[in-house]
Order: C-alpha cells, then sequence, then structure tokens
C-alpha cells in the first residue's frame, strides 16, 4: 500500500534530490523520514518508555506516554512535511524557487531549524498579553461558552485559566501574563474591601485563588502538555512607567494601588516557593523586572530587590532581568521590550513616517514587555558555517566542497561574516514567507486571536535565532584553557563581537526589506541544539570529511558543561548581552547555599554592576515519589529516597527524567556547579 501527497512535482524532485545527495538520515533526524508510516511511528513509540526518545519534536514539558500523548504525537511528520511545503510554495511566489529550494536543503540537512515547524505556517509563535480586555470585555471568543465581564475574584481566575487555555492552543509558544497581578488587585479590593487593610485576613482567601490558578495553568490542557506560561513580578518603577494615568473599571486610578499590588507579586512568589515542597511545579516561569541606577551602583526599588532575593534564597527559581531603564520590561520569552513607544493603553506610537517600529526585546523563555510577542523563530546554525570555513570551496555553497583547510584566520573571519549575511537573509525571507501565510489564517478567520484584538502581527517580531556561538568560534581556534577554565581568546572576544555587530545590522533592514520587524536571539533549543549537532555529524559524514564535533550546541556564551570560573561567565555576559535584543540569559548553577541573605545580595548586586541583564541561578532539586522536593538524598517529609531532580532544562523547571536522551544522558551529569566564596 502506497499513500502519495498531491505536492508540486517541483518539490518532490528537490526533496528526491537531497534525499539522494545527502542521504535519508536527514529525514529521519527532520522526523519525516520513516515517522511517516504510521506502523512504523506505532512500534517506535510503544517500545520507548521515554515520551521525549519518541516525539519527532521532544519537550520535557511532555512527560506522559499515554494515548493522549499518541494522538497528539502521530500528526505532526505530515504536518510538518506540509509546513515545508507552503513555506516552499509561498517563498517561491514571493521571491524565486531557487530560494524556496535553499530553504528547504538548509532546513533538512541543518544549516536553519524553524522552530515547531509542524505548526509554522498553521499558528504564531508567542505572546504577552494585557489581561486589561479580559477585565473589560470577559470571554466573548470563546463562542462554545461565551462570557461577560468577571464581576468577582472567582470568576476572573477562572476567566484567566480559560483564556490561557483558549491562548495556548491557538499558538504554538509562551503565554505571558506581564500584568496579571495589578488586574487581580482590582478584583480582590473589589469584593474584599472591609478587609484589604489587614492583609492577614485576606491572604489565606487570596492564596486559594494562588492555589486553582497555578495547578490549573500545570495541567496538561494545551494537548499532552501543560501551556508554556509567564508572570512577571514588576517593581515600583515598572508599575508606574506602565500603568501612569491607567484607571480599574471603577476610575480608580491604578497607581493609587501601587503598595498592594507589590504585596500581592510578593505574597504570590511566597506561596509559590512554600508550595514547591509539596510539588515542584514547572510553570508558570517567574521573572522579576528590577529597574538598576548603573551610575550610582544601586537599585532603584531596593526594597522590592532585597525582598525578591530573600524569597529566591529557597529554591533559585526565579529569572532576575535588570534594566536602566523602565524603557523595558520582561516577561514573555526574553524580550526586552521599550515603553517609548508604547501609550497608556500600550499600544505602538507610530512614527513621523507612519512605519510602525517597534522598540524592545523578544526571546523565548521568559521575558517581554505587554501585548508584544515574536510570530516565529528561525535559527543559525554557527558551528555549521565553521565547519564550511574550515573546508576551501570554489563557492560559497554547501555542495561544491574541497578538502582544504584555511590558513589564514582573517580568511576564516570574513568567509564566515558572509556566509553568515546570507545565513541571516535567507532567514528574514522564510520569516516574511511565514509571515504572509499568517496573514492568509487571520484574513481566512481561522486565528481567533488577532480577529478579536488579543493577539497583534504589527506588535510580533520575526526572531532571528542562533545557536553554538562557543563552538563555531571553538572550531575556527578563537577559545583557550587558562588557569581560570575555558574562555575565549582575545581574538575570539573581537570575533563574536563583530558577529553579533553583523546579526544586528542586518535584522534592522527586515522592516524596510521585508515588512516586519525583527529580533536577536540565542535560543533556548532544548530539542534543536541537539538535533543540529547530530545533522552536522551526518553532514560531515556526508562529505567524507572527519572534524571535531559535539553531541549537542550550547544556550549559553560558554556551555554549562565547560569548566571555567563562574566569573569568567559573567564577564563574557558582559561582553556580548549588550549586542542582543534581551535574547539570552546566564545560568549560573550553584553547588552550595549562600550563607545569607547579605551574601545573596551582594551576588546580585555584583552581577546588576557587571551588566548582566538577565540571569537565572540553578541549582539541583531533589525529588522523591510523594512530589516533595528538598536537597539531598531522602526527603525529610516522608523519608522516601530521591527518585529524581528538577534542574532548569533550558528555562523552566523540569524533572531529568523527561529531558530528551543527549541532554539527559549527557549533559545533565557533566554540568558545572560552583561552590562559592560569595563577593562583597
Amino acid at each position: 500500500m502506497e499513500i502519495t501527497f498531491s505536492f508540486d512535482k517541483d518539490f518532490d524532485m528537490l526533496l528526491d534530490k537531497i534525499r539522494s545527495e545527502f542521504g535519508s538520515d536527514f529525514f529521519e533526524l527532520e522526523g519525516i523520514g520513516s515517522q511517516l508510516d504510521i506502523n512504523v511511528f506505532n512500534k517506535n513509540f510503544f517500545k520507548k518508555i521515554n515520551i521525549a526518545d519518541s516525539s519527532v519534536d521532544t519537550s520535557s514539558n511532555v512527560r506522559e506516554r499515554s494515548m493522549i500523548s499518541y494522538t497528539n504525537e502521530v500528526y505532526k511528520p505530515f504536518t510538518k512535511l506540509n509546513s515545508l511545503y507552503i513555506i516552499w510554495k509561498k517563498m517561491r511566489d514571493e521571491f524565486d524557487i531557487e530560494t524556496a529550494n535553499e530553504f528547504v536543503t538548509q532546513e533538512l540537512i541543518g544549516s536553519l531549524y524553524t522552530h515547531d515547524l509542524h505548526h509554522a505556517g498553521y499558528f504564531p509563535y508567542c505572546f504577552a498579553y494585557s489581561l486589561e480586555q479580559i477585565v473589560r470585555n470577559g470571554l466573548p471568543f470563546i463562542k462554545s461558552g461565551k462570557s461577560g465581564p468577571a464581576k468577582h475574584l472567582n470568576t476572573f481566575v477562572q476567566h484567566i485559566i480559560q483564556f490561557v487555555m483558549y491562548a495556548s492552543n491557538n499558538s504554538s509558544g509562551a503565554v505571558g501574563l506581564p500584568d496579571l497581578f495589578v488586574w487581580l488587585w482590582y478584583y480582590i479590593k473589589k469584593d474584599y474591601r472591609e478587609l484589604v487593610k489587614n492583609k492577614e485576613e485576606i491572604t489565606q482567601i487570596i492564596t486559594q485563588q494562588f492555589q486553582i490558578l497555578t495547578y490549573s495553568l500545570n495541567q496538561p490542557i494545551r494537548g499532552n502538555q501543560s501551556p508554556f506560561t509567564n508572570f512577571t513580578l514588576m517593581d515600583r518603577n515598572y508599575i508606574k512607567a506602565f500603568f501612569e494615568n491607567s484607571q480599574y473599571p471603577d476610575g480608580s486610578q491604578i497607581l493609587d494601588d501601587l503598595e498592594d499590588i507589590i504585596w500581592l507579586e510578593l505574597l504570590y512568589y511566597q506561596w509559590l516557593v512554600k508550595e514547591r515542597e509539596k510539588q515542584m511545579l514547572s510553570f508558570p516561569v517567574v521573572t522579576a523586572s528590577l529597574l538598576f541606577d548603573y551610575e550610582n551602583g544601586v537599585y532603584v526599588d531596593e526594597d522590592f530587590a532585597k525582598k525578591i532575593n530573600k524569597l529566591a534564597m529557597k529554591w533559585e527559581d526565579i529569572n532576575i532581568y535588570n534594566s536602566e531603564s523602565v524603557d523595558a520590561l520582561a516577561s514573555c520569552c526574553r524580550l526586552r521590550s521599550s515603553t517609548k513607544k508604547i501609550d497608556s493603553k500600550h499600544k505602538v506610537i507610530k512614527s513621523l513616517n507612519d512605519v510602525e517600529k517597534l522598540v524592545g526585546t523578544m526571546n523565548s523563555i521568559g521575558g517581554t514587555s505587554l501585548n508584544i510577542g515574536s510570530f516565529k523563530v528561525v535559527t543559525i546554525n554557527l558551528p555549521r558555517l565553521s565547519y564550511l570555513v574550515k573546508i576551501k570551496k570554489e563557492e560559497i555553497t554547501e555542495d561544491n566542497l574541497a578538502k582544504t583547510i584555511y590558513t589564514s584566520p582573517r580568511k576564516k573571519q570574513e568567509m564566515f561574516l558572509e556566509l553568515l549575511e546570507k545565513e541571516v537573509v535567507l532567514t528574514l525571507k522564510v520569516l516574511k514567507a511565514i509571515r504572509l501565510l499568517l496573514e492568509e489564517r487571520i484574513a481566512q478567520g481561522t486565528l481567533p486571536l488577532y480577529d478579536y484584538g488579543l493577539m497583534s502581527l504589527e506588535r510580533q517580531y520575526g526572531t532571528i535565532g542562533f545557536t553554538g556561538m562557543f563552538e563555531a568560534v571553538d572550531l575556527l581556534g578563537y577559545t583557550e584553557d587558562t588557569i581560570d577554565g575555558v574562555r575565549y581568546t582575545e581574538e575570539g572576544v573581537s570575533f563574536v563581537e563583530e558577529i553579533l555587530k553583523k546579526m544586528v545590522e542586518l535584522k534592522e533592514t527586515a522592516l524596510d526589506n521585508y515588512g516586519f520587524n525583527a529580533n536577536i536571539e540565542q535560543i533556548p533549543g532544548e530539542k534543536a541544539v541537539v538535533t543540529l549537532a547530530d545533522k552536522d555529524k551526518l553532514f560531515l559524514a556526508a562529505k567524507n570529511i572527519e572534524l571535531k564535533t559535539f553531541p549537542m550546541y550550547s544556550n549559553q556564551w560558554i556551555p554549562l558543561i565547560s569548566g571555567t570560573d563562574y566569573m569568567t561567565r559573567v564577564e563574557t555576559s558582559q561582553m556580548f548581552d549588550k549586542f542582543g535584543d534581551g535574547g539570552t540569559i546566564l545560568h549560573i548553577n550553584v553547588e552550595t547555599e549562600f550563607n545569607s541573605e547579605e551574601d545573596r545580595f551582594h551576588f546580585m548586586m555584583m552581577l546588576a554592576k557587571s551588566h548582566v541583564i538577565y540571569y537565572a541561578i540553578n541549582k539541583r532539586i531533589s525529588v522523591c515519589d510523594s512530589g516533595h522536593s528538598f536537597y539531598g538524598d531522602v526527603c525529610p517529609i516522608c523519608l522516601q529516597p530521591k527518585s529524581d531532580e528538577y534542574m532548569r532544562v533550558v528555562g523552566f523547571l523540569t524533572p531529568v527524567s523527561s529531558w530528551n536522551s543527549t541532554r539527559r544522558n549527557f549533559e545533565a551529569p557533566r554540568r558545572k556547579f560552583y561552590k562559592f566564596v560569595n563577593p562583597k
């Protein structure tokens, strides 16, 4: 029995050409090889114990091997193949067939990686939603059960849950709720006006709602996984900047309740820290956005920063975003988004030439502004460029290679930058095609988040991802081992800066050349960094070339498995973070607890003074079979032995047992953890 698809013959011929030239293993890694045979897929799925080892789109957020998982995984090879086809068609029509063919070739052989390819052309990626529309309009977009504006706290919390269910199933990335606590407070004071002056009397009522909301968001209500949700804890400066002159529905000024909102944010984090003793919840990813005065070397809202510092000591379960101005806020992914061109209603204010230009940042773990996001992420495999550079070719193409190694350092760099420029331009064209497909879906009425004004394509970046910076530079000889561990050479630092400047320069052309705003992100790449490394091995083998390879690539400036002093990581972030749009995060793994709140705050201050924009401190957290969280080998609550560990796989806490096999068996045991001599 043979089933065929009615694709354009040129597309079929292209796939045959790629398979003939490079082999079928690339199709297997892409998830469109034997996985298209449902019989083969079935045997593989039911044979594997870990769902991460059988999915074509592995994620540690999917932890249960069940029939629900099966029905959500079995279709992905088909929609992935069809996404390739419709993007190819759109690029052929918008540009030319050569450009379309180049995309498919580079995607399949691993020069590019389109995230959530099975959704590309169907769904947008991620967005940080303001809940103001839900407050004022309710849920009119849920046609099977429309609901007007909530009148009470209980109803509003249910509206949030239902909205997240709706939004997450109509997009493929994160659902950010940056202003949650601003609007939550409105209903608390509305329902409990007589009690709000005595916070102790309403704390139990509020924490009960926290429990309902948080546990609901950790249910697998997005097919077979939990929605990727982000909450933001804003300091006083951010709340003032975003909500100056803004009013609640009752006409009261939001900033009149500033201290109550701050209290509510801290209460939630306090509750979450305590709740994690019973259950190490993965979501929401929580980010604290803090204004830092670099001139005077202090947090402007030091009181809030110190309270965040104290609460973080237990699990180190929060991301910290430092900004020098309230132009930017972190919340959905790692997009640092400026408020300069956003009015009090969080809409873009057009520039003089009437072109909407977003000023800000966006990433895929936990940091953004209000009403801003990314419509798709397409990542460039930087180590592939280094492999190509190490081999002399007559033309700068992947199909005309000669086995002569370059000897001129500058020649290597120039060739790398030439290849990079071509990749960025191709990536922008891919993003353009995907955006055009989304415009068609909107016009067809199949993306209701846009129809109801909850999401705006004009408020979404096309994201140019990159991965493997360290490995790419290492392959060209620009890293070194020192007494403090591995680091970039002086020439390597200059080269990385040149690479980043080139990417920034090219992404700035997106609005004029392609009609959308672009941003740059060092992608988390839970699966991508493994797939791309595997494809590079296949690529070199197909060309009969033997060069150094890696089991996976890094989503950090220096890999978490590399032995180096933690200050080297800090200094490297200080050098390179400024070139991005907030699309990087520094992870610092710690083995020991800080001696005191003061010691941890000194460390927090050191990172801020070092211009580390976005960071997370990571610990290895033990769990037992009852779900309790603790440190060590025996649960202090039930005395059961440790059964698993929770760590940030990329940006969110998940059990190591749920990671894909490379991360689980190779990376996790090799991560470097630091025992601090606390800086003063």
